[in-house]
Parts: structure tokens; sequence; C-alpha cells
């Protein structure tokens, strides 16, 4: 079933009259700054984060790690959120790896979920462009390439976390990234998952559902 959810059809209603799915479309929405319903003026976390990520960019000087952390961030939060009705499970909890899954539509062993998982747990435990994996012996040093033409570009050798391998070497065992098309793969993972929930495609699996989305993610101002 195809829902018709348009933010003129939430302005009738009052906040708390909104269907789940009218909701989720206000929190996936990231082109209005902003949806009016009759007694609050609502606008989800997700936007105002993309906006800063757009803005950060932008700037030499704001473009280098924080909006690359971001766009993960974005990744971890869709994957806590919601899954498909359409697609199985897969076999891993965490959020970034579900929705590269669901909304990247990546294949469960496609390498890309790994790479970009290491890269966030690089940037976030301590603002690095090394990751470390001993329990599967998964080792990434990471290097922003804005000219290649993927999304990344594994390493020609298996870095076996020695630095000192690293030392004297021309990249052979660096993983290139591009942040920029990261930034886009996250826009179409935003766009796919809001269009899956046009379909009645979407799960919500927050587990105190639609109140934990709205207090967790929709920041309002009453009217």
């Amino acid at each position: 079933m195809n829902l018709n959810i348009t933010p003129k059809s939430i302005r009738n209603k009052y906040t708390d009259e909104l269907t789940l799915n009218e909701l989720i479309f206000v929190h996936l929405d990231l082109f209005t700054g902003g949806i009016d319903a009759k007694d609050r003026i609502l606008r989800s976390t997700l936007s105002f984060i993309m906006e800063n990520i757009d803005h950060g960019f932008a700037f030499d000087k704001s473009k280098i790690l924080m909006p690359l952390l971001s766009c993960l961030s974005v990744l971890d939060q869709l994957g806590i959120c919601y899954e498909r009705t359409d697609m199985k499970a897969p076999k891993f909890e965490n959020g970034i790896k579900r929705a590269l899954y669901y909304f990247g539509e990546l294949e469960e062993d496609d390498p890309m979920i790994n790479t970009l998982y290491a890269l966030r747990n690089g940037l976030l435990h301590n603002v690095s462009l090394v990751s470390m994996d001993k329990f599967k012996n998964n080792h990434y040093h990471f290097r922003y390439d804005y000219e290649i033409d993927l999304i990344y570009e594994p390493a020609k050798i298996k870095w076996d976390g020695d630095f000192n391998t690293l030392d004297g070497t021309k990249g052979e065992y660096t993983t290139a990234v591009s942040p920029d098309k990261i930034r886009k793969l996250v826009k179409t993972c935003i766009r796919r998952a809001s269009e899956l929930n046009m379909e009645s495609k979407l799960k919500l699996i927050l587990k105190q559902g639609i109140k934990e989305l709205y207090f967790s993610y929709i920041r309002y101002t009453e009217i």
C-alpha cells in the first residue's frame, strides 16, 4: 500500500494525532526545514545534522573529520530505528551495518560494510584514521581521497596492524575513502528509507516505539 503523506496533510493534525508513518515522514524529511502540525513545528535531529554536514564539507577547516563522523552516525541512527519488512534480518545488529544492508542495499558480506564500520570506530573512539580489530584481525589505515571513483578503495595489501609495516611504504596498506561519496551514500540511504515508509515496507524497531522516536529524534517548537 502506497501512502500519500505530505507536509500539507500533516498541517491539518495535532502532533498527538499523527500516525507512525507520518512521524517517520517527519524524521526522514531533509528538505522543508521543519513541518508544521496544528500545535507545533516539527523537525528531526537527522535534518539538522545533515544540514551541518553539508555546511562542514563546504569549508577547508571543518571538512576534515567531523562531517564524516556525522555521516556515519546518521547511518547508525537509521539502522537503530528501522528495518525493512520485505527483507530478512541480517546477521549483525550494529546500526551502521544494518543501515548499509537495508538502505544501501548491500549484500551482508559486502566488504564495504565492515570498512565503513571500521572507519567510524577509528574516528569515534580516538579521532583516528586507524582502526584496529584485534579479535577478527582486521586492521585499517585510512586516508581521504576525493579523486577515487568509488566510495572506497581497499588496500592493495592487507595491513597486519604493525605500524612498522607502514614505515617507508607508498600506500600499499592504506584504504582510501571518499568523504563526499560517503555523504552521497548516506543521503541515498535516507531517501530509500523514506521511500520504503511511503510503500509501507519500513518497520520501526525502537523498543518504546513511536514515543521513543518522537522524544529521541524530533525537536519541536510550540505554535
